[in-house]
């Protein structure tokens, strides 16, 4: 009676923790309450076995049964999954070599115990525990990905699979199997753990290099699009200066027009002095202001003011802006253009009786806080990643390169859509 306790005491293990592996290493379909429904009715099925097998004392006819009936019930338990059928034998196969592997390695190791029947049921449930823990915590990933190229590894596992199976079915006595085959099958414990173990540490590897690869050609995309969005504000920076130097000259003529107007004075030309003022007011000649000592985000920022003035769009402008720090001045100055440009474009869609604004803030505290809010139109929204998208060719580049910077800094960047208000705060 002791014996068939054990027996089945040690066959429920088998069964419960099989069930559980098997969907540790696979994706179900429906939700968890159907999968433990399917679970309890695997295992009911494998008690019923087990015992039947248990009573009549046949271990040998048990260790064949279990082969066909694992395969059974793979096929049957297939719909469950969202994995191809391919996949899902692969899946199936590794499960049962994992079994024979534990199976041996239990029975083996249990006869060195005072109760080695004891000691086979608690060896076993902790092997089981110890590669569920291995695959949550470890080896998953990599499983899945193993899964994904089923046709590269399917030969290794269908020979494992074929090698220990010669043992557990093609045999008239499944316990002297177990002991006049015991090393030939511990060097297949062995194999099987170094080609698996391989395979993981392969693919680790291969991971690791193109997670690294894939870095790279990130830091390469975003590399072109700042030197593409710079080669863009050099030319805005040149426009400046072009009209800076313009502003200089007409200073330089104010001068002389001054004098003249002086001079006609002095003469008692009043009518010929007030003709020229009045020419003189109709000229419009930009004026340049200071918003911070950093001179590229003053530039950059004196430039966009004034072109959101002729559009008619009122700025609040609070810049504490140094001339030097942390980060790139030129690289800073590209992100406050491609912000102010965007805001420019944004409020140019609205409807003309909407309130038309840009609110921009730049304060050094530690950290720079960079925050720019505008008025938007209701249909504005972010794609599932935060930030904004549009679907237009050519458009889009002026935020990937905002992009590129926080993802260089290491920069806090969110984007807020709420109320009929496009705000974007950038924290490096």
């Amino acid at each position: 009676m002791e014996e068939l306790i054990c027996n089945l005491l040690r066959g429920s293990v088998t069964s419960i923790m099989n069930v559980i592996l098997l969907f540790t290493l696979t994706k179900t379909k429906f939700s968890h309450g159907s999968t433990i429904i399917a679970s309890v009715l695997v295992l009911i099925i494998s008690m019923g076995s087990i015992i039947w097998f248990y009573v009549y004392g046949d271990l040998t006819a048990l260790s064949r049964f279990n082969v066909v009936m694992f395969i059974g019930i793979g096929l049957a338990l297939k719909p469950l999954t969202r994995i191809s059928f391919m996949q899902w034998t692969f899946t199936y196969l590794t499960t049962i070599n994992i079994m024979m592997v534990i199976i041996f390695l239990s029975f083996q190791l249990g006869k060195a115990f005072p109760h080695p029947q004891i000691a086979n049921i608690l060896l076993r449930l902790v092997f089981y525990i110890i590669v569920l823990i291995l695959f949550k915590q470890f080896l998953l990933p990599l499983y899945q990905s193993m899964v994904k190229n089923w046709p590269v590894f399917s030969a290794l596992v269908i020979c494992i699979f074929c090698n220990f199976t010669y043992y557990f079915y093609f045999t008239d006595d499944i316990q002297m199997t177990l002991l006049t085959s015991k090393w030939p099958l511990y060097l297949l414990v062995l194999l099987s753990l170094t080609a698996y173990g391989t395979v993981f540490f392969s693919l680790k590897r291969f991971t690791a290099m193109h997670e690294i690869e894939t870095e790279n050609l990130k830091i390469q995309n975003d590399a072109g699009l700042l030197y593409q969005a710079a080669s863009a504000l050099t030319d805005r920076l040149q426009l400046m200066d072009e009209a800076a130097h313009a502003h200089n000259l007409a200073s330089h003529d104010r001068r002389h027009f001054n004098s003249m107007i002086l001079s006609l004075l002095e003469q008692g030309e009043i009518e010929e002095a007030k003709g020229c003022l009045l020419r003189q007011n109709t000229v419009n000649v930009s004026r340049s202001r200071v918003y911070c000592e950093n001179k590229a985000v003053n530039a950059v920022v004196s430039y966009y003011a004034d072109k959101a003035a002729h559009s008619g769009i009122e700025t609040v402008i609070n810049l504490t802006v140094p001339a030097q720090m942390g980060v790139d001045s030129m690289e800073l100055a590209l992100v406050v253009s491609n912000l102010f440009e965007n805001a420019i474009k944004g409020i140019s869609l609205l409807p003309e009786e909407q309130e038309r604004f840009i609110r921009l803030t730049c304060l050094e505290t530690g950290r720079l806080l960079l925050e720019i809010v505008n008025p938007c139109s209701q249909t504005v929204a972010l794609g599932t990643d935060g930030y904004p998208y549009t679907n237009e060719d050519g458009h889009g580049i002026g935020t990937k390169s905002i992009i590129a910077f926080a993802s260089k800094h290491d920069a806090e960047l969110l984007y807020h859509v709420e109320n009929g208000l496009f705000r974007v705060r950038l924290l490096i």
